[in-house]
């Protein structure tokens, strides 16, 4: 993913953003007339802020100044599950948001938006006056902030001895983590996993998510990438055989200290109980 150069807090109009995208001709419909158009993996979004729109209400959307932070309602319907949505939570497209605060064509950049959280079913009105629901972000467009959907599998607070912000090894934990997020790899692994097994289990402790929860744990597993890169020198390429699934408990445990379990100590750890095994 190439970073497009737009600069902060100046405005654009959509011509000129689809221009800068390397685009030309006439601009595609979602581009030029929606809330949000997509160019390969960037999302561009033009957002509305405090001012009445189609259905002469007022848009939800807020832009805190201080915080740089973005509420930002999708689409009518817009859910979480939605291929182009769940690309922008899981970090693989860049989200450019430009917003503007009353009807003239310029929007003012605000910067690339990182995924905080978000919720589906939130309340708003269409533009012909009724109520309907759409995916509600909260996102981040300081440039200092690491994209939450890099680490959003991991709670920090569990996590011992993480470097510091901006160190190497701290780069390297968010570059391991959002690895093991990288849906095209993700994807693969569980299929291949899938044909040889019939299933979808932890390789550590058996879970199986569709067993227990039925069809919402359908296909649900999460996947570790078994070279702890924060660990190693050298940029390596990561292959499916690098990755194993493991459930939630067991990936958490494994990032539990800062001294990462292998897959064979954590087999271990539980086959004995939680007790130190003897070598």
């Amino acid at each position: 993913m190439s970073n497009l150069k737009f600069s902060k807090n100046n405005t654009y109009t959509r011509e000129e953003i689809w221009s800068a995208a390397g685009m030309s001709g006439k601009q595609e419909f979602n581009f030029a007339r929606t809330g949000y158009g997509r160019i390969d993996d960037n999302v561009f979004a033009f957002i509305n802020i405090g001012f009445k729109g189609h259905a002469e209400k007022i848009f939800e959307n807020k832009f805190d100044e201080e915080t740089e932070t973005l509420i930002w309602y999708g689409k009518k319907k817009s859910h979480s599950q939605q291929p182009l949505i769940r690309n922008i939570i899981d970090g693989e497209y860049n989200l450019y948001c430009f917003a503007r605060w009353d009807n003239t064509p310029e929007f003012r950049y605000l910067g690339i938006g990182k995924v905080l959280d978000y919720k589906d079913g939130a309340s708003v009105i269409d533009k012909d006056g009724k109520e309907t629901t759409c995916i509600r972000f909260r996102l981040s467009c300081d440039d200092k902030t690491a994209s939450h959907s890099v680490i959003s599998d991991f709670d920090e607070s569990f996590e011992e001895g993480l470097p510091d912000e901006g160190t190497e090894g701290r780069k390297k934990i968010v570059k391991h983590k959002k690895i093991e997020r990288n849906t095209k790899l993700v994807r693969k692994k569980k299929a291949i996993f899938k044909k040889k097994y019939g299933k979808l289990f932890c390789e550590a402790c058996g879970f199986d998510f569709k067993n227990t929860y039925g069809a919402r744990g359908e296909g649900f597993i999460e996947c570790h990438h078994i070279v702890p890169l924060h660990e190693t020198k050298k940029e390596i390429t990561t292959k499916v055989d690098d990755l194993a699934l493991l459930c939630s408990n067991c990936h958490r445990m494994v990032h539990r200290k800062k001294k990462w379990l292998t897959l064979d100590e954590l087999t271990k750890l539980l086959k004995n109980g939680g007790a130190p095994t003897r070598t």
